[in-house]
């Protein structure tokens, strides 16, 4: 049996992250992932992720969203990808609803930078875009998007730079703790080490569920259309709606299968992500389709590709970022409720802190396991 100092099972997003900081603190690091490097059956792809900083989830993520947008800047110089594309982010939503507000007050508890308009000058700012007649819009010019499998393959390339090793195509049966040693069972092989983290996606059910903590998992479908018009591309921003169907969210045409669309809010719970239909869904097709005829009425109707990630929720949507309850030398990821990729480097830094130092300086206590009643965890995260 190999044996490394830390064990970070699932290298997507947060995982990648993590594997990179463990490698750049000098230590002996093993990823396992049960796939390959930025695959097509979890959370971590579809080209592109939303990053902005006045976050309408809640306030307390803004200064991690700061240090966030450093660590990019940083792994863009280590790796020499450009992976952050700042081209602003428009947002819509009622001004009564949880979109605006919560956007604003993340502006003015942060003092962050953000234009307000009416609805009606949606279509003089951006051309092509449009907005309910009673709403109000709001311009982040400090957003934009992520390339978000070559931010993974970026973390992983520089994590094996750093020293760190890495195991694809290895599932893991189980891992069990024993004394000051965690053991990691895969098909192929079996692993040990002093410290394991666990960020495995729509696969950390099992995990939380001795705690109380349910996570659900759900399919959310990528949709990309047609376009010839020069209103979304070169010059559109991003952009999120808050519209009485729910949320949807989009990207500019950045290649030739022209718009990229998607509903944040929805979708029907399953039980194994290994047996969800990767198809597409009718109707959520159609919902993006009536979108687009109501907002974005230059976009063409011809599917152009599709694909399908997964959200996996926590109880309240935020994220749940700990130690285990049970034992001091297991920390992981899990519920990133569909808005965690863009804080990977800021998460990785947090874990590979709770490994190796037991605690971490930065600010996540919101994010404890310990929120939840019943969860009762013996460790503080710091």
């Amino acid at each position: 049996m190999q044996n490394y100092d830390v064990i970070v099972i699932g290298c997507g997003g947060v995982g990648s992250a993590t594997l990179y900081q463990l490698a750049r603190e000098g230590v002996r690091a093993l990823g396992i992932e049960q796939f390959g490097i930025a695959h097509e059956r979890g959370s971590s792809h579809g080209q592109t992720r939303i990053i902005r900083q006045a976050y309408f989830e809640h306030p307390d993520y803004v200064p991690l969203l700061r240090m966030a947008y450093a660590a990019w800047g940083k792994l863009e110089q280590q790796s020499g990808r450009k992976l952050f594309h700042r081209i602003g982010l428009l947002e819509v939503g009622p001004a009564d609803g949880a979109l605006i507000p919560g956007v604003l007050e993340s502006a003015r508890r942060h003092n962050l930078a953000i234009e307000t308009f009416s609805a009606a000058e949606v279509a003089l700012r951006f051309p092509g875009f449009r907005a309910p007649q009673d709403a109000v819009a709001v311009f982040e010019e400090n957003a934009g998007y992520l390339l978000v499998e070559e931010a993974v393959r970026a973390q992983l390339d520089c994590a094996r730079n750093c020293g760190a090793e890495l195991r694809t195509g290895q599932t893991v049966r189980a891992w069990r703790v024993e004394g000051d040693t965690v053991c990691v069972d895969c098909e192929q092989e079996s692993f040990s080490a002093a410290r394991l983290i666990v960020t495995t996606g729509a696969w950390s059910a099992s995990l939380l569920r001795p705690f109380g903590v349910n996570l659900r998992v759900v399919p959310k479908h990528l949709h990309w259309y047609a376009n010839e018009s020069t209103n979304y591309r070169d010059g559109s921003p991003v952009f999120f709606y808050e519209i009485p169907r729910g949320y949807f969210y989009g990207f500019p045409q950045l290649d030739e299968r022209g718009v990229k669309i998607g509903e944040h809010s929805g979708g029907d719970e399953v039980s194994d992500p290994l047996k969800v239909a990767r198809g597409v869904d009718p109707e959520d097709r159609r919902r993006t389709i009536e979108f687009l005829c109501d907002y974005l009425p230059q976009v063409s109707h011809r599917a152009e590709d599709h694909t399908v990630c997964f959200y996996t929720f926590s109880p309240d949507n935020h994220f749940i970022v700990d130690r285990h309850p049970e034992y001091e030398n297991v920390a992981f990821a899990a519920g990133l409720s569909g808005h965690g990729f863009k804080f990977a480097p800021v998460l990785g830094q947090v874990l590979s802190d709770f490994a190796l130092r037991g605690s971490t300086d930065l600010p996540v206590a919101f994010l404890s396991l310990n929120r939840f009643p019943g969860s009762l965890p013996k460790f503080s995260n710091g």
